[in-house]
């Protein structure tokens, strides 16, 4: 036994001379290693933004209704391919099946801000109200590129969601789809030809 202790304390000894001399000890666990999280589409989405009349936008006052939420920008080319599809779509649906569209402008983001916006609506005719984002929000809700539409279902929880300005009659057929409670097919999670469908504002934040 004697024996075995000492050979304990040599190999002791010569281990804290290695970290004495700059060696590191092997780590037995790592503090930062990443740790599964719950998807924002498991508990149902959930954000507040203020509106452009200075009013908070809570998609949780929507709970059973469907909702599309539409991330866009007016110095968005495909932004505004698409925004008149989702006028027609919130003037045939809103009263008739509920159907609630959010537009959130990420002007605040980049671009010339709020006072850009106003105008943009008037001229576009946007009957759905709109919210306006800033960094945080497009963070929790896993947006790096706009236009992304979000199609969220009465329970708040995600059912599909489209990036990018894609072919037309897209946002209608996946409107449909929510409002009928069908499952969508999946979906690319962003076109191929970026610059012809999608702004990816990760890159200009």
């Amino acid at each position: 036994m004697a024996i075995v202790a000492s050979l304990g304390l040599i190999a002791a000894a010569f281990f804290n001379l290695d970290f004495l001399m700059g060696g590191k000890p092997k780590q037995l666990l790592r503090l930062d290693t990443p740790q599964a999280v719950s998807s924002p589409a498991d508990e149902g989405l959930e954000f507040s933004a203020p509106g452009l009349d200075g009013r908070s936008i809570d998609l949780s006052s929507y709970r059973g209704n469907p909702v599309i939420v539409d991330f866009w920008a007016t110095w968005c080319g495909p932004c505004r391919k698409q925004i008149p599809e989702l006028v027609a779509l919130y003037k045939k649906y809103n009263r008739t099946r509920g159907l609630v569209i959010i537009g959130v402008s990420c002007d605040l983001i980049q671009g010339d801000g709020a006072k850009a916006v106003a105008p943009f609506v008037e001229e576009f005719q946007i009957n759905y109200p709109i919210a306006l984002a800033d960094e945080r929000l497009v963070d929790s809700m896993g947006v790096e590129a706009i236009p992304t539409t979000l199609f969220v279902g009465p329970d708040g929880k995600l059912v599909s969601r489209i990036v990018g300005a894609g072919h037309a009659g897209e946002i209608t057929d996946s409107a449909r789809q929510l409002l009928d409670g069908a499952k969508p097919p999946v979906s690319p999670s962003k076109p191929d030809d970026i610059n012809g469908h999608v702004v990816d504002i990760s890159v200009v934040r």
